[in-house]
């Protein structure tokens, strides 16, 4: 001990003015690593299942998860743990080769080992060029042989051999083309379901010739098909299942009837029919019984016993369902966003929360009438403000169309809705909202007798604690820029009539208001000072430097910029204050990249970038329909390029970014669902209280990930050394973090030991010692 604080004393003396030590933190912020990704995608619409002895593989709606039956969890699996596509179909276990074969919306195919240790991939289907769509609906085994019933027809893939054996489409009556629903081999034969009915074909015969194929059901009602006991089932919606007969014909199983047949499966309970909202069991004395009805499941889409005598069930509204004793059922839903719509996006640091608001409109500004409320994620868990969670309208009032939010300093949360005014929100019962016709309230409806069609679109807070508002009213005329004092809950009006038909909306520092007018008119933005309260001053393309005058979203920097992201790329204004400078002619600039991939033009030029963010370091993210994007400060340089084929995005089509500057996280809203990036780049507010945080730590040296370190001064420098005060690396922090991969000048990875963090401010000021601590692995 006495060494080491000897030690620590020449380091301290060798760096100048760094004047505080103090251990490190051992816990991290977030759940995801630095440089990894979280996924906040909600598991519970389940519809296809896999046994693959320890796991139960599970293909829902909005993501593809595990259950892990040791611990009773799931876990939701992305790109980051080696798959090879998002938006998995359908999912299937192939007990002979022992893997579990994974369908994506593309057709591209994944082939896992039983523990998800091995992936490996087909890509056949998805490179074949087919018109149509290539959805995979159903997967089913025969020896080493995979069926895969697909939009177009039926696809055979050797399971051996990792390759597409066959493909048949042209096999309906008169060589027409079939859709296929569900395949299964009983009785020497391949049987089929299709658009066109029941399909059969001997096993020996030339498959690829619809002569050698008969129809022995027709009708576009088979949906489903399955073998128990060496026959062939199928269910015809609206009427009994069906039994094949070898060497006879199909007949009816007087015992079960449906309006519609979701899934077969044969298990050693007896044949497990999914249909009607309910799970029943087929015994080989054709009896049957019911496993899960009304009350268990709501929207069961398909079920199987485990090889543990547990029943599992796919449920579209309840998720993954266990029971052991048919009578209790355990649902495992992961805590999420309850869907994954979602239109706006708010970060605050100070309160650490995130909400995504989920309404909305279309391109021609009309009203999508959604009504599902809002979600609030907060100490690692969502809370979902839905009428589902509180039904009473004194809990929560259901209001059309959330689209967009701000916090203020103590906590309030104001939210925008598209037809319902304006919400003031501090927890279930303790809220008052806002709509025109309301006493002293000075918001317009667009219909005069209707106070439900006050259209809030965008809000902000002002340093003053005013809360500025932005709303939309094309049919009646007047000023569309209101501002409400929370402190006396007085509202007042901005009144310009240019300043209508009113879209985003974002504060500057010198008390200056930057207004966009609605894309559907396409007019640019305004720019207004409440100091002066002059005549606004309008930018477009023809004057003012815009790229395009539909604009998607605004933001200002760290530096007091205002940025636009607008269908055409992006654009700034680097001193907003001088727009309001007689005979200045302020003018937009576009960036251009100076470095890296497309230098020499206009950045994201050819782009409808429809979200920019700032992060600690005064980077810019951008949300496009190619994906996430991040920017030097200026935007002269991109520096990452997130799509679905390099990260867990569930899609490139961006809706909206924002960023938690106190943990780095970017989140991100996609027209699939939210996942959060963790950034380096945090913010730390004021003068450091105490010593940086490290996370992880320890770390062992087979370590792959990135080490992050928070909680410094600002931009501060940084220097890693060993114990001896011999320096291993030195950066610059990205706000007030840094990550550190663990190799040295040369890229060399550090040996175990403790390493000393030391950072201060550019004056020497704010100093910090932390420790890492790097072991064996």
């Amino acid at each position: 001990m006495i060494h080491l604080l000897r030690t620590l004393r020449l380091i301290t003396l060798f760096l100048v003015g760094l004047l505080l030590v103090a251990p490190a933190a051992l816990q991290a912020q977030s759940t995801a690593g630095f440089g990894d990704w979280q996924l906040h995608l909600p598991n519970n619409r389940a519809r296809a299942m896999a046994d693959a002895g320890q796991r139960i593989y599970v293909a829902a709606e909005d993501a593809f998860f595990y259950f892990d039956k040791e611990t009773n969890t799931t876990t939701l699996l992305s790109r980051r743990d080696g798959l090879n596509g998002v938006g998995v179909t359908t999912v299937a276990y192939d007990s002979v080769s022992q893997q579990v074969l994974v369908a994506y919306r593309d057709a591209n195919l994944d082939l896992l080992s039983a523990d998800g240790t091995r992936i490996r991939n087909i890509t056949d289907i998805k490179r074949k060029q087919i018109s149509g769509t290539k959805t995979i609906n159903h997967i089913s085994f025969n020896g080493r042989l995979a069926y895969l019933s697909c939009d177009f027809g039926l696809v055979v893939v050797d399971m051996t051999k990792l390759e597409v054996r066959d493909t048949f489409t042209n096999i309906g009556p008169l060589g027409a083309p079939v859709k296929a629903y569900a395949a299964t081999v009983a009785s020497g034969f391949l049987f089929l379901a299709t658009d066109k009915g029941v399909l059969r074909t001997s096993l020996t015969a030339d498959q690829a010739n619809y002569r050698n194929w008969s129809l022995d059901l027709t009708g576009d009602t088979y949906r489903t098909l399955a073998t128990y006991n060496g026959q062939a089932y199928t269910g015809r919606n609206s009427s009994n299942l069906q039994r094949y007969i070898s060497g006879s014909t199909w007949e009816s199983v007087p015992s079960f009837n449906a309006g519609q047949y979701q899934n077969l499966t044969p298990s050693r309970a007896g044949l497990l029919i999914t249909a009607d909202q309910r799970v029943s069991i087929l015994s080989p004395a054709n009896t049957v019984s019911v496993l899960a009805g009304v009350g268990s499941v709501t929207l069961p889409r398909a079920a199987l016993r485990s090889r543990d005598g547990a029943f599992y069930i796919a449920d579209y509204q309840r998720g993954l369902l266990k029971t052991a004793d048919r009578q209790n059922f355990e649902a495992f839903v992961n805590n999420a966003p309850q869907e994954v719509a979602s239109f706006g996006l708010l970060a605050d640091a100070r309160t650490n929360t995130v909400n995504i608001f989920t309404g909305g409109f279309d391109e021609s500004s009309a009203q999508r009438e959604s009504k599902r409320g809002f979600y609030e994620y907060k100490d690692g868990r969502w809370t979902n403000y839905t009428k589902e969670n509180y039904p009473t309208a004194a809990e929560l009032p259901v209001l059309d169309d959330l689209v967009r939010g701000t916090r203020s300093a103590d906590g309030t949360l104001y939210v925008c809705s598209y037809g319902d005014g304006l919400l003031r929100w501090n927890g279930p019962g303790n809220f008052k909202q806002y709509i025109a016709g309301m006493p002293g309230v000075q918001l317009v409806s667009e219909f005069a007798n209707d106070p439900l069609y006050t259209r809030v679109m965008d809000a902000a807070e002002a340093t003053n604690g005013d809360i500025w508002v932005s709303t939309r009213h094309t049919l009646r005329p007047g000023p569309s820029l209101h501002v409400l004092t929370p402190s006396t809950d007085t509202w007042r009006t901005i009144p310009f009539s240019e300043l209508n038909n009113l879209n985003r909306l974002v504060l500057d520092d010198f008390g200056g208001v930057w207004v966009s007018q609605a894309r559907k008119d396409g007019a640019g933005l305004f720019a207004y000072d409440d100091v002066s309260k002059t005549q606004p001053i309008q930018f477009t393309e023809n004057n003012g430097g815009l790229p395009s005058n539909s604009i998607w979203a605004m933001a200002k920097d760290r530096k007091g910029a205002i940025w636009v992201a607008t269908a055409k790329g992006v654009a700034y204004l680097d001193d907003p204050s001088s727009a309001f400078v007689a005979g200045n002619n302020a003018a937009f600039v576009t960036p251009y990249v100076q470095r890296g991939e497309g230098t020499g033009y206009r950045a994201l030029g050819d782009d409808v970038v429809k979200a920019v963010a700032v992060d600690g370091a005064n980077r810019k993210w951008f949300g496009t329909e190619r994906g996430l994007w991040l920017f030097s400060e200026n935007g002269d340089e991109g520096l990452l390029h997130f799509t679905t084929d390099n990260s867990p995005l569930p899609s490139n089509s961006i809706v909206d970014v924002a960023v938690n500057d106190r943990t780095g996280e970017v989140f991100v809203a996609t027209d699939a669902g939210v996942v959060s990036y963790r950034g380096s780049a945090t913010v730390t507010e004021g003068v450091p209280k105490d010593c940086a945080k490290v996370s992880p730590n320890p770390v062992r040296t087979n370590f792959t990930g990135q080490v992050g370190v928070t909680g410094l001064a600002n931009n501060a420098i940084v220097k890693i050394t060993d114990v001896t005060g011999k320096l291993v690396y030195q950066t610059t922090a990205t706000g007030g973090g840094v990550v550190w991969n663990l190799a040295d000048y040369n890229g060399r990875k550090v040996q175990s030991g403790v390493y000393l963090v030391l950072s201060s401010d550019a004056d020497g000021k704010n100093g910090c010692i932390s420790k890492i601590a790097v072991v064996e692995k």
